[in-house]
């Protein structure tokens, strides 16, 4: 009687123990959204055309769009001025999914969301997320810059390299910091000692003029390879470096595919997949408040992008960086 108490004292331990375990996986997802009755915009910073960040997310919205049979509404080009403006209509509005594009748009992200509870932000590269209705997810761009490395190293001749970048934020100059230090470390390993590595912020993002200022400075100062990560102000760039026969390493986009005698090669980010990661887990309630998420080379995000210039070998030791 006694060793038959035990066994049932087990087993009710155990099935006491399987019940915790089933509401803590429950308290680990919110509730299930029909994606395709959902309200869905995404705020963008610019436009279209800047072979970067913007061209990057409609690409990604478009793909979902079709691959998913939803619609996703899209704001372009909003100003720093009327983020928390434009945020407020689009609660106003009733949309239950708005995606702000942009680690700029955290601050007022955070300040309108505790302001709109039935509606649920989310921050692409955003920083942080504050309220129980935000989410933010960070591409880990610094894994693309090392890719991007990789071909640079492999490339240069000279050991002067110029980074012309958006603003120097803890991101940008984590990515940038990854990106020199690892070609440092291949030019040393291929016998040249003296590296130069020039670096710039516009703080802009739309700027052509003063990149293309930077640009040529920099080029005249010796570098023969600009790693450009500056969304519409980067096409200066890429002018700046055509003029002088300089080489361009793109970033977020595809440039290479539009000036591929300039730009030697891209690490595009796919932001189909980022997006339909977002959405997937929106839909399943595993888009949570008050958590930063990040996704990369594991969610195949980067997608290195070649010139005819780069060599099957340099893209083979880009495939091994990779984890490939």
């Amino acid at each position: 009687m006694i060793h038959r108490m035990k066994r049932y004292g087990r087993v009710l331990l155990a099935g006491i123990f399987m019940l915790l375990l089933w509401g803590c996986a429950l308290q680990d997802h919110g509730p299930r959204r029909e994606l395709k009755s959902s309200r869905i915009v995404v705020l963008l910073p610019g436009e279209g055309g800047d072979l970067s960040w913007n061209d990057t997310n409609m690409e990604g919205i478009s793909y979902c769009e079709e691959k998913l049979g939803i619609t996703i509404e899209c704001r372009k080009n909003v100003q720093e001025t009327e983020f928390e403006q434009v945020l407020v209509e689009c609660a106003e509005k009733d949309y239950d999914l708005v995606l702000a594009s942009g680690e700029q748009f955290t601050d007022s992200v955070n300040t309108t969301a505790e302001r709109y509870p039935d509606t649920f932000f989310c921050i692409i590269n955003g920083i942080r997320a504050d309220q129980e209705n935000v989410a933010s997810v960070r591409p880990r761009e610094y894994e693309a810059s090392e890719m991007a490395a990789v071909i640079t190293g492999n490339i240069a001749e000279t050991g002067t390299i110029g980074m012309i970048a958006g603003y120097p934020n803890e991101g940008m100059e984590h990515l940038l910091d990854v990106y020199e230090e690892k070609v440092r470390e291949i030019l040393e390993e291929r016998g040249m000692e003296k590296t130069v590595f020039l670096r710039a912020y516009t703080n802009s993002w739309t700027d052509q003029g003063l990149a293309r200022k930077m640009a040529e400075q920099m080029i005249g100062s010796g570098a023969e390879i600009l790693f450009v990560y500056s969304n519409e102000a980067g096409l200066g760039c890429i002018e700046a470096a055509r003029a002088q026969g300089a080489k361009v390493i793109g970033f977020s986009s595809n440039p290479t595919r539009e000036h591929p005698d300039t730009v030697a090669a891209s690490i595009k980010f796919d932001f189909g997949k980022l997006y339909e990661w977002i959405l997937s887990r929106y839909e399943n309630g595993k888009l949570r408040g008050k958590k930063l998420e990040e996704v990369g080379q594991e969610e195949g995000i980067f997608v290195p992008v070649y010139s005819s210039g780069i060599s099957p070998e340099i893209r083979e030791k880009v495939k091994q960086a990779s984890g490939e």
